[in-house]
């Protein structure tokens, strides 16, 4: 039985065709994710499917009377809230049903109206909560808040005063203890360590509920599809069995859609030099015409997805500053009191680190205090003379109107326009993208304009902050080989093991 079903969708961003004729079953209990390169359209498929646009042709059909929950890459909420009021704000009929019990049994002990009556209409009330788990509650909600690692102290601060990743949590706790009949996730792993990962894989793993995830985390979608589709070359292909059999299956299925492609673009070259010869001919125009009408009802393919090497990152280093770039000596962080336990250690000349730990704990501030952006709150850090940083953060706050070629310009006004083009195109934003407005781009696409910033940066230090979220597999590996080759010092905070494993030095856990 299908919940939820996809007819034909097509749809256009801009002059951009993500769809054709795309079509999606999402059927009782299934386990499905939805994969795809970055800019292929995989967020606003899943708009699509919640109603906040929609297609230019075809239908989004939901079965009567299904209910979903949607987390998506920028939940909007209100913020003045303490999370443990948030969350249990899940059940506020069952709070107001406990009101009314309460009100009832006061109201039989007053002796005003009939007690048998009164006393009967709040047992019932009792036994209604009884039975819809009312009184383990606070057992359910902490399964899911320690599973997401939130402490006690954490429940009670506002939802304002949390970290970007402790509020994505605080977002998709929520969304876990709705309970809806169809969970529907974009990127629910981007501010999760590794341990919580692995929670939400197995929570996911053994649900009964449906849901449809978006994801670029390998290890994550082995563990919890069993049903792939992959949107791709503007339509929806599904792919049954788990991630490794997708895998494998869709590199059969893609080589064979490029030698369909390169059939067909064979044909229409050879069909347009027949039609451009014959149609100024009196004696062969009629037939010209012909291989004309012939051509145009073709339903010509989607050029097929780009390569891995389309994708490229390259950060400049400038030159060696000495043996120790950077010294911290009990280095105390956070804003009106310090978050850890003073903080020691050196990063010698070429090493890459990686700073490790639960969201909230510091591992951002530590970045934002050894760049300058906070105070620290003791002790000390050095950096050697030369030491030129170039940094990404995946949290930081851009100007959505501006297009990556203005984005970028912004930073290098002096730079001409061809080279901030070819930078652009080198990190995979290219032609039309390169004009358009961030906010109409992917958090992919996004992503890869502010890596172009540092690759126009000579630098000796680089720091990334999260820097795989959103980013495709190709583009992760791209990245990977330009921070394995950069000869200088690395700061990387990143929760994918798989990333990380095998390109730093050692790991600072916090």
């Amino acid at each position: 039985m299908a919940l939820l079903e996809l007819q034909d969708i097509e749809f256009n961003y801009s002059d951009k065709e993500l769809y054709s004729k795309a079509s999606l079953k999402l059927n009782l209990g299934e386990h499905a994710v939805l994969v795809g390169v970055n800019g292929s359209g995989k967020s606003t498929l899943l708009s699509l499917i919640v109603g906040d646009i929609r297609p230019d042709k075809g239908k989004v059909i939901w079965e009567p009377h299904v209910t979903y929950s949607y987390l998506d890459q920028q939940a909007k909420v209100k913020q003045d809230i303490p999370v443990y009021a948030y969350l249990y704000g899940v059940y506020e009929d069952l709070f107001e049903k406990e009101r009314q019990m309460m009100r009832l049994y006061e109201q039989a002990s007053s002796g005003e109206g009939d007690y048998e009556k009164i006393l009967n209409k709040a047992m019932r009330l009792g036994d209604e909560l009884q039975d819809s788990g009312f009184y383990s509650l606070q057992e359910k909600v902490g399964r899911l808040t320690n599973g997401l690692g939130f402490l006690d102290e954490d429940l009670m601060k506002n939802l304002s005063t949390l970290s970007s990743g402790q509020r994505e949590k605080a977002y998709l706790a929520k969304m876990l203890l709705e309970e809806n009949d169809v969970l529907i996730m974009d990127e629910p792993t981007n501010f999760l360590d590794q341990n919580q990962v692995a929670w939400l894989a197995s929570y996911l793993s053994n649900t009964p509920k449906t849901f449809l995830v978006v994801s670029h985390d390998e290890e994550f979608l082995r563990k919890i599809a069993k049903v792939v589709f992959c949107l791709e070359n503007n339509v929806i292909t599904r792919y049954k069995g788990g991630f490794e059999e997708y895998l494998l299956n869709h590199e059969l299925n893609a080589e064979q859609y490029k030698k369909n492609y390169e059939a067909q673009q064979r044909y229409i070259k050879k069909e347009e030099q027949f039609i451009a010869a014959h149609i100024v001919r009196a004696t062969s125009a009629k037939a010209a015409k012909s291989h004309r009408a012939r051509l145009s009802h073709i339903e010509r393919l989607a050029p097929p997805a780009r390569e891995a090497g389309d994708v490229h990152f390259r950060f400049p280093f400038t030159h060696h500053v000495g043996e120790k770039p950077l010294v911290v000596e009990e280095l105390s962080i956070g804003y009106d009191e310090p978050l850890l336990d003073p903080i020691s250690f050196t990063l010698k000349k070429g090493e890459k680190i990686a700073v490790l730990g639960q969201n909230g704990v510091g591992k951002t501030t530590l970045l934002k205090t050894l760049q300058g952006m906070i105070p620290s709150l003791g002790g000390s850090y050095k950096f050697l003379d030369g030491t030129l940083i170039s940094s990404f953060d995946n949290d930081a706050q851009i100007n959505l109107s501006l297009s990556p070629f203005d984005y970028l310009k912004s930073f290098y006004p002096d730079l001409d326009n061809t080279k901030i083009r070819s930078a652009l195109g080198a990190v995979g934003v290219r032609k039309d993208l390169a004009l358009r407005k961030m906010s109409e781009l992917s958090g992919g696409e996004r992503t890869k304009a502010m890596f172009a910033v540092m690759t126009l940066r000579k630098a000796n230090l680089l720091i990334f902050d999260e820097p795989t979220n959103h980013l495709d597999q190709k583009a992760k590996d791209a990245l990977f080989e330009a921070i394995a080759s950069f000869p200088g010092a690395v700061i990387l905070v990143s929760h994918e093991k798989d990333f990380y494993d095998g390109l730093v030095d050692y790991e600072l856990h916090f």
